[in-house]
């Protein structure tokens, strides 16, 4: 394999210099909570929009999604297509709530719908699950530097870990959303080059591409199969993939701490409009951006003899084939979309257990001062927790599921929670624990005891956390109606008193 050369090392430098003082321009202005975990809730809808897309641009898309198109085909596609089925649902059931009610986080909104309990519980599960993506994210870039340095895996992950939770310490939740937007603009762009530079390789052009990768079988794209242990099945990735693009915009406090930086209602509709809009296309890009490289590696296997692994194969095609200076820039594109990743993960880990536990349940009467500070110094634990986690990522296998495993088995009982939030009047708190107590259960036997893909594990945990806690809840006092007047979809205006 190639060496970087000095103009790409270089030009990886600079950019990650750019990204860090970027990250880091807005330390002064944090005078408050309010703004340095929700950015004075000034921002407007275009770049919350693509910050929210951009969540999903870590390394682990970056790399996976081509690397599983590389190996595989585009049955899992499919999966993307949730984002477009979640959109108009979020927008009627769940906004309304979280735009008014000026909210911290997500969690906040089930202690006025629940009781603190319910709060408390989910805001832990959010913990769980958005540290063991951030651990993966930041797994992902140091393969990267692996491959380019030759340094050991650990010290890789404790760089990454450690440079983007100094730059989040500093920084804040604006920083997180223009870093985001820079990011974006940068990996579109580098994907876009591996891409066109893939196809013009191989003898043919697109034609080639599209010849080679048929007879291969990689442009496969529809798998009707009805058998729930089919991986990619369209059922399995359409029905679980609605769970697991609705949960993170409705209860995953990474997504929401952006929706909750927007200035006004109609702001927060148009940010997740946009993401709509855009993850189709750029799904698309990644997963044909593998097909190219198939064509590529098939048409020049020699080319290939010192891949280290799959997921590797769009930084060493960028190290080996793309121009000096360019190749360079897509590294530096991969390594900052994990690192703005990372840095709104600790951010909103850090604004869960801030706001959900050391505020509410630890000095309720804290000062803004105090509570900045302990954002920044849980910024910091917060890093190190994750980087050290990141050191067993490996563990989980392809980066394109990695993340996906993990999320299946939460996303679902948390979802539930919240769908008994919003749609029902008649559900109670020991129904919803209940719900999501028999949710888990339901998950965990499905994990055990069967061999289904775990795309079904966040609708069956979803629905059995629903279903369960609505029938517990009926065997209970109703609430009172104060308690969910104005919490409940058509039920009074979110942030009103019943007269």
């Amino acid at each position: 394999m190639n060496s970087l050369s000095a103009i790409d090392l270089v030009a990886i430098a600079c950019y990650l210099c750019a990204v860090v003082m970027l990250g880091s321009r807005f330390y002064q202005r944090q005078s408050t909570p309010q703004e340095y975990f929700l950015g004075g809730r000034r921002m407007s809808w275009l770049p919350v929009g693509i910050s929210i897309i951009a969540a999903d641009l870590s390394a682990i898309t970056i790399m996976g999604t081509p690397a599983w198109a590389y190996g595989h085909n585009l049955e899992l596609l499919w999966n993307s297509f949730g984002f477009i089925l979640a959109a108009p649902i979020v927008l009627t059931v769940f906004v309304p709530f979280y735009a008014r009610l000026n909210l911290y986080t997500a969690y906040e909104y089930l202690e006025r719908r629940f009781d603190l309990k319910v709060r408390l519980m989910a805001s832990a599960l959010f913990l769980v699950l958005r540290g063991m993506h951030v651990a993966l994210v930041i797994y992902a870039p140091s393969l990267v530097i692996q491959m380019v340095t030759g340094l050991p895996a650990w010290l890789c992950v404790v760089m990454v870990g450690a440079l983007t939770t100094v730059y989040t310490a500093l920084g804040g939740m604006r920083a997180v959303i223009w870093t985001d937007v820079l990011q974006f603009g940068a990996v579109s762009t580098g994907i876009i080059l591996i891409f066109a530079t893939a196809v013009l390789g191989v003898p043919g052009g697109a034609t080639g591409v599209w010849q080679m990768a048929s007879d291969a079988g990689r442009l496969a794209w529809w798998n009707p199969s009805t058998d729930p242990r089919e991986l990619t099945s369209i059922w399995a990735a359409l029905i679980g993939g609605l769970v697991l693009c609705m949960s993170p915009l409705t209860t995953d406090q990474a997504i929401l701490q952006r929706l909750f930086t927007t200035k006004s209602v109609r702001d927060c509709r148009q940010s997740i409009l946009v993401q709509a809009t855009l993850v189709i296309p750029v799904s698309l890009l990644l997963y044909f951006a593998g097909i190219a490289l198939f064509a590529f590696y098939s048409k020049f296997p020699q080319k290939i003899a010192g891949l280290p692994n799959t997921d590797a194969i769009v930084p060493y095609f960028a190290i080996n084939e793309l121009p000096p200076g360019i190749a360079g820039m897509v590294i530096a594109a991969i390594l900052s979309a994990s690192m703005a990743v990372m840095s709104a993960g600790i951010n909103a880990l850090t604004t869960a257990t801030t706001v959900d536990f050391y505020q509410r349940l630890i000095h309720r009467g804290a000062t803004s001062e105090s509570v900045v500070k302990v954002g920044r110094w849980g910024t910091v634990a917060w890093g190190v927790v994750v980087t050290f986690a990141a050191l067993f990522a490996g563990r989980l296998g392809a980066l394109a599921l990695a993340y996906n495993k993990v999320s299946s088995v939460i996303s679902g009982p948390l979802l539930g929670v919240f769908l008994l939030a919003t749609i029902t009047r008649r559900a109670t708190p020991l129904g919803a624990l209940a719900g999501a107590t028999l949710g888990a259960i339901a998950v965990s036997l499905l994990s055990v005891y069967t061999e289904w893909s775990f795309f079904w594990y966040g609708p069956v945990g979803c629905v059995a956390t629903f279903v369960g806690g609505l029938v517990a809840s009926l065997t209970m006092s109703p609430p009172r109606k104060e308690n969910t007047w104005g919490l409940v979809v058509g039920y009074g205006t979110p942030g009103e008193t019943k007269n």
